[in-house]
C-alpha cells in the first residue's frame, strides 16, 4: 500500500512538472520595446517630420510573435512654392513574426531571432494645408487657399524581415526593415495629406526602417 502510494506521488508530481513545462513552452514572455531608429530620424529631419514609437511583443513557443505597435507622429513641411502642410496625430500597427530558424532536436533554444513577418496599420488625423494657388481654367486667375481641419482615415500593410539579439540577460536590441503599401486610396481631387503619420509620405509604398531596445518580463 505505501509502495502505491509512494508510485502514485510521483506520477502526480511528474504530471504537473510536464503540464508547467508546456505552459513555459507555449508561452516564453513579453518583451516591451522603444523604436530608436524614430528619433535619430526626427532630428536629421530637424523638425520636417518627426515620429514615436513602441510596441509589446509576445513570444508563443519561440516560433510566433504577435506585436501591437502603437505611437505619435507629425510633419510640418513648406515646399518652394511656399506651400505649408501639418499635421500630427497618432497611429497603430498589430500583427505577427515567424521564426525563420529551424529548431533542432534536443538543442538548446535560443534568444535571437531571425523573423519574417506582416503588419497591418491605420492611422486617423487631422492636417492642415495652406497657401495652395488655385486657377481658373476658364478665366485663367489664380488665387490662394487655405484647407484647415481636414481629416484622413488611412490603412496599410507592412511586409517585415527583421533580427533581435539578447545584448544582456533579458536585454534586447534589434533592426527590421518594412515594405509599406497604402490600402486606402485618394479620391479624384481630393487635397490629399502629403504625410500620414506611422506610414510616412504619402505614396502607394514606402520603405522604413526601425532599430529597436526592449526588455523581455
Amino acid at each position: 500500500m505505501m509502495l502505491s502510494l509512494v508510485v502514485y506521488s510521483a506520477q502526480a508530481q511528474d504530471k504537473n512538472r510536464d503540464s508547467i513545462q508546456a505552459k513555459t513552452n507555449w508561452l516564453n514572455g513579453i518583451t516591451l520595446q522603444a523604436d530608436l531608429a524614430s528619433l535619430v530620424s526626427s532630428a536629421i529631419d530637424n523638425g520636417e517630420s518627426y515620429s514615436l514609437e513602441g510596441g509589446a511583443l509576445i513570444n508563443i513557443k519561440n516560433k510566433y510573435y504577435p506585436i501591437v505597435e502603437i505611437g505619435f507622429a507629425g510633419a510640418d513641411k513648406t515646399t518652394a512654392e511656399n506651400i505649408n502642410f501639418k499635421t500630427n496625430g497618432l497611429f497603430g500597427r498589430m500583427g505577427v513574426d515567424f521564426s525563420l530558424k529551424k529548431s533542432k532536436p534536443n538543442a538548446k533554444v535560443s534568444n535571437n531571432l531571425v523573423s519574417a513577418g506582416v503588419r497591418l496599420g491605420m492611422s486617423n488625423f487631422a492636417y492642415n494645408i495652406n497657401n495652395i494657388v488655385i486657377t481658373d481654367d476658364y478665366w485663367k486667375n489664380s488665387e490662394s487657399k487655405d484647407f484647415n481641419n481636414m481629416t484622413s482615415t488611412n490603412l496599410w500593410y507592412e511586409l517585415v524581415f527583421g533580427v533581435r539579439v539578447e545584448v544582456i540577460k533579458n536585454i534586447y536590441m534589434g533592426w527590421s526593415i518594412r515594405n509599406k503599401h497604402l490600402i486606402t486610396k485618394n479620391a479624384a481631387g481630393e487635397v490629399f495629406p502629403w504625410y500620414i503619420p506611422g506610414y510616412g509620405k504619402n505614396a502607394t509604398s514606402n520603405w522604413g526602417i526601425n532599430y529597436s531596445l526592449g526588455y523581455k518580463f
